[in-house]
């Protein structure tokens, strides 16, 4: 598993908090940590390299950029996103002109609910790949963590049309596509400065 900490680099509490999740990871598996990254630029790039290395990628994000990766990925992968309806309650309870992106995601991602709803983990999966993204605030990862395991050691998570349709019945099927593609390096690789273009604009 490669780790990729994004991090505000102003913020010494962001490397404390990259270094105590790499570590408690550390314990279940094997960690490659890859240096910090401070845009969005940077950590797609990233991610693209980690991905021709490793089967596993985790992300741990700071708050300040956990949107932003969210709607970066979403671009890169052209995967729609859609709301989550029991994290938009729990969100919108606490505030109610919260950003949406709190509460939507990816089709076909599985998500790690944190208590409250705000800063969720979620991964995806396109066997035998995984891209992982955690919040780097531990009272938020920690209940997480078990669940990840899970994700990370099923052989079987490959989501296809037919699963994202039936788990998300309200959705309609213009939102149902999912990224299925041969390999999530392809799509990271080709699209990343697209990407970059498109944010910059």
């Amino acid at each position: 598993m490669r780790f990729v900490p994004f991090i505000d680099k102003t913020k010494a509490i962001d490397f404390t908090a990259a270094t105590t999740l790499a570590r408690r990871l550390n314990d279940d598996f094997k960690i490659t940590p890859a240096p910090p990254q401070y845009d969005v630029k940077s950590v797609i790039s990233c991610i693209s390299q980690a991905l021709n290395e490793e089967n596993v990628v985790l992300i741990g994000v700071t708050n300040k950029y956990y949107l932003r990766l969210k709607k970066a990925l979403s671009l890169v992968l052209k995967s729609e996103l859609y709301e989550n309806e029991n994290i938009k309650e729990q969100v919108c309870e606490l505030e109610s002109d919260a950003h949406e992106l709190y509460y939507k995601f990816m089709n076909g991602n599985v998500i790690f609910p944190s208590d409250d709803g705000f800063y969720s983990g979620y991964g995806m999966s396109t066997n035998p790949h995984k891209i992982i993204v955690l919040p780097l605030s531990d009272e938020k990862y920690l209940p997480m963590l078990s669940q990840v395991k899970e994700f990370v050691l099923d052989r079987e998570t490959e989501y296809n049309e037919y699963e994202v349709l039936k788990e998300s019945k309200n959705i309609s099927s213009k939102y149902a596509r999912i990224f299925v593609v041969s390999s999530l390096v392809s799509i990271v690789a080709a699209l990343g400065t697209a990407l970059f273009e498109v944010l910059r604009g």
